[in-house]
């Protein structure tokens, strides 16, 4: 019997142990007392695992070969797993972590997948790239670990064509998220005529058809329509055939978005209301576009918005956020950060740390409240809201909030 195996097991029989060491009612002493060291205080476990939780994230860290890789994912599951370890762990361990590189091409991203199957994990974080994700789904789905993925891939929804009850996001869904920015466009904005810029990838596509459909439903015309690809250098035509548009909808990467700023912007069009999607709420966008001044009243469609948002704790995680790594956490990061607190819920309720338990837990997900949002789950997707957010004096603020996402 493997280690996911015998881990049920071993929680119950952790349990029967410490129980029969606990001795008759007239024994007083507490025997699940722990000890602090110097360091560090720990609280008792309530129970005990056969074995310590394993978290293995199929992300890359900044350093490796993968060039698009940005530290608000890892650090984020750092963060949390460090909080959690020096309050004494999960079910009398400390929590093990791991990561796997992962890049978003070819053969690497079954092997990455491979390499974190080896690691024996009770739960995977991640990829963050759509086509990574929908590229370990089958694989995924036959080896029966969950998976905390941090896309907006439709197709690896609950009931998707490549849908699995192992697979679950913590972001809503990318067509979802297009909708809103075409409907605060037209709703917010008062546009009547819209340009759209999409990149000509399975994401830019999808957003671009929930787009239209969103404005067709809303009787708005799409004026000038452009798409390009993920490694495009010029986007002047793009820009140039905005000029006469009220709203300009982005649906691209964080590269061509902020070329698309700057662009517009040569082309004397910056004054003209430009939303894009979520990667617009991650600290390095500003770094991208390089002149702070040309992301005033630019909006991006992000899943929240740690820096203006007035739920309890969040500030206080925020500013510790800051505090330890000295960049602004994106939503992402809130996502990541909820995911190990969400498994820990799951598992402590639990007091179980193996593959079904958390998929089971995962499945019956409802109102984890976390620094990103409120959780639940729908359909295999975990979150069902976002926020439209401006850019002010080089800061994001929260325009308007939709919590009625599917």
């Amino acid at each position: 019997m493997g280690r996911r195996g015998q881990r049920a097991i071993g929680s119950l029989l952790g349990v029967a142990l410490v129980a029969a060491g606990c001795g008759g009612d007239d024994d007083d002493t507490d025997s699940g007392d722990a000890a602090a060291d110097e360091s560090t205080t720990t609280t008792a476990p309530a129970y005990e695992l056969a074995e310590p939780l394993k978290i293995v994230a199929v992300i890359s860290e900044p350093g490796g070969s993968d060039e698009n890789a940005v530290p608000d994912f890892i650090d984020s599951i750092s963060m949390a797993v460090g909080e959690i370890n020096d309050a004494g762990g999960v079910g009398g361990h400390p929590v093990e972590f791991e990561s796997v590189e992962t890049l978003a091409v070819g053969d690497s991203i079954t092997n990455s997948l491979n390499l974190a199957l080896e690691k024996d994990p009770d739960v995977i974080l991640g990829p963050v790239s759509s086509t990574a994700v929908l590229a370990m789904a089958e694989d995924l789905d036959a080896a029966q670990v969950p998976m905390i993925h941090n896309t907006t891939e439709p197709k690896v929804v609950g009931d998707g064509e490549a849908g699995s009850e192992w697979i679950f996001a913590n972001r809503p869904r990318n067509d979802e998220a297009a909708a809103i920015a075409a409907r605060y466009a037209v709703e917010e904005l008062g546009a009547e005529e819209v340009g759209q810029l999409y990149v000509n990838t399975a994401f830019g596509q999808a957003g671009d058809a929930a787009q239209d459909a969103e404005l067709d439903d809303l009787g708005v015309d799409v004026g000038e329509e452009r798409s390009f690809e993920f490694n495009a250098t010029d986007l002047t035509e793009a820009a140039l055939a905005m000029e006469d548009v009220d709203v300009i909808l982005d649906w691209g990467t964080p590269a061509t978005v902020g070329l698309a700023v700057n662009t517009l912007a040569q082309q004397g069009l910056g004054e003209t209301p430009h939303i894009g999607p979520g990667s617009v709420g991650f600290s390095f966008f500003a770094d991208i576009v390089g002149d702070e001044t040309l992301l005033e009243g630019v909006l991006g469609v992000i899943d929240c918005n740690p820096a203006d948002d007035d739920r309890d704790g969040v500030a206080e995680w925020h500013d510790a956020y800051v505090d330890e790594y000295g960049y602004e956490p994106s939503y992402a990061s809130a996502q990541m950060y909820d995911a190990v607190y969400m498994v820990k819920s799951i598992v402590d309720e639990a007091e179980a740390a193996d593959a079904t338990t958390i998929q089971q837990g995962l499945a019956g997900l409802e109102g984890f409240e976390g620094r990103c949002a409120t959780y639940s789950n729908v359909n295999n997707v975990l979150q069902h809201s976002s926020v439209v957010a401006r850019f002010s004096d080089g800061a994001l603020v929260t325009e308007k909030t939709y919590d009625d996402l599917e």
